[in-house]
């Protein structure tokens, strides 16, 4: 569904078969990007129309295995999808072909997120590993973080993966364990002597880790506007503020939703969330108190992705 400000959709409509992991627009606008457990990535027009359609031909067990995640270069040229089959794809909207194949992650790869730069793309698995791909000139992975524990059963999914747009070198994960944390990944990405991780790649620093919520964290953002600002949401109702400069918890917003999708506008004052119930909310941030601007029953089921446009 699209809305334009406020909690009756212009548009419904339904481009997949099954249910949609993720969305993300280009950056002009125009056309939409979602990723579904059908396995296939639909590009929609802003009325709904279909532009195209692409099948990243992951196979599964049962048939397509399912695109977890997709998301745009900062310039909207390329486009990378994650799937189940733990590999991670680009396509070359300019050529309108398939013009990579990433590897090295061990589960489905549920998280993307492209440098500001576009030479590197950072991918995160449901085993709880994140690996950064350079995709300019010689393509090779450069590094990797783990957030499980060596040896940690269960799912340590990271669902939420926000590259910096400020800092070239900084990314953000949110792990299925609630836990969110601040990577710097400059001297591997430079060359440097990193200690060596899984797969041998070097590792990517933990600069500091925030135990704010008491859940799944569904996704990270930076903020468009504040170099500082970073920001989650979790299964627990709770969306936390963090200053990352002085690594500490700024503002809390507490819903008696369970939250399990978040956007940050690029006017660094709204954010949206989706719950479990099927509602969809935003948030006004130059309010004090934690009620939404809004909220409206957006779907039969959980809001699994959402995405504002630039204008």
């Amino acid at each position: 569904a699209l809305w334009d400000g406020g909690a009756v959709a212009r548009h419904r409509f339904s481009p997949h078969a099954a249910q949609v992991s993720a969305l993300r627009w280009t950056a002009n606008d125009r056309v939409l990007a979602s990723s579904s457990h059908d396995g296939s990535v639909v590009l929609s027009e802003r009325d709904g129309s279909l532009f195209d359609t692409l099948r990243p031909q992951a196979r599964g067990p049962d048939g397509p295995a399912p695109v977890l995640s997709v998301t745009w270069s900062p310039a909207s040229r390329y486009l990378a999808s994650g799937s189940a089959d733990a590999l991670v794809r680009i396509f070359d909207l300019q050529k309108r072909e398939h013009a990579l194949t990433l590897r090295g992650h061990r589960a489905g790869v549920c998280a993307l997120s492209w440098s500001p730069s576009e030479v590197h793309v950072a991918s995160a698995s449901t085993a709880g590993d994140v690996i950064v791909h350079r995709v300019q000139g010689s393509v090779a992975a450069v590094c990797r973080a783990d957030t499980a524990p060596p040896g940690a059963r269960g799912d340590h999914a990271v669902r939420g993966l926000h590259w910096s747009p400020f800092h070239p070198t900084k990314l953000a994960t949110g792990s299925e364990d609630g836990v969110v944390s601040l990577w710097e990944t400059a001297a591997p990405l430079r060359g440097g002597s990193h200690a060596a991780g899984a797969a041998g790649l070097p590792r990517a620093v933990q600069l500091h880790k925030f135990e704010a919520h008491s859940a799944a964290c569904c996704g990270v953002a930076w903020s468009a506007v504040n170099h500082h600002l970073l920001v989650s949401a979790a299964a627990d109702g709770s969306i936390v503020f963090y200053d990352t400069t002085r690594l500490a918890v700024v503002r809390t917003l507490c819903s008696d939703q369970s939250f399990t999708s978040l956007t940050f506008a690029p006017d660094g004052l709204h954010l949206a969330c989706g719950a479990a119930d099927g509602s969809a909310c935003v948030f006004d941030l130059r309010f004090s108190d934690d009620s939404p601007l809004w909220r409206t029953r957006a779907h039969d089921g959980p809001v699994t992705a959402m995405a504002f446009q630039r204008a």
